[in-house]
């Protein structure tokens, strides 16, 4: 094979892989409603909370919305710290895969977040696990999509 059959080789397996990476990173944007009865939960009893999310290609924006309380978050999706709005907390977020991952601290608690869209991505599972101080079970809540 010539070099420039190796370059073209080359060419369509990167932009093959770079595909399949875009394809694994869901786009979480929308408007979320918690259905309490799908939900598990164990440390933490949320009965009405509603999320809005914007998500680009690097970045996401979340406000979450609890027995009338804000909190609200604009972050990059590369790990880095960013301030939680409304609340005195701070929180990264990267992709693992499919699954986005946020880590928060607030104080000298640690809990994290992982989120993941089912496959007609109308509902949105975001599991918690009390990291520090650690608790016995994971909380999972679950979201609807919002028309």
């Amino acid at each position: 094979m010539g070099k420039l059959g190796c370059i073209t080789m080359v060419s369509v397996f990167g932009l093959l892989a770079a595909l399949a990476i875009a394809q694994d990173k869901p786009n979480f944007t929308g408007s979320w409603q918690l259905d309490p009865a799908k939900c598990e939960q164990h440390t933490v009893k949320v009965a009405d909370a509603t999320w809005a999310i914007e998500e680009s290609d690097n970045s996401i924006h979340l406000t979450e919305t609890e027995s009338g309380r804000a909190v609200e978050m604009k972050c990059s999706t590369d790990g880095k710290d960013c301030d939680v709005h409304g609340d005195k907390a701070k929180a990264s977020f990267w992709f693992n895969g499919p699954m986005l991952v946020e880590m928060e601290t607030r104080g000298d608690h640690v809990t994290r977040y992982r989120l993941t869209l089912s496959q007609d991505g109308k509902t949105l599972k975001v599991e918690t696990t009390y990291i520090v101080p650690r608790a016995d079970a994971n909380d999972v809540l679950v979201f609807t999509k919002k028309s």
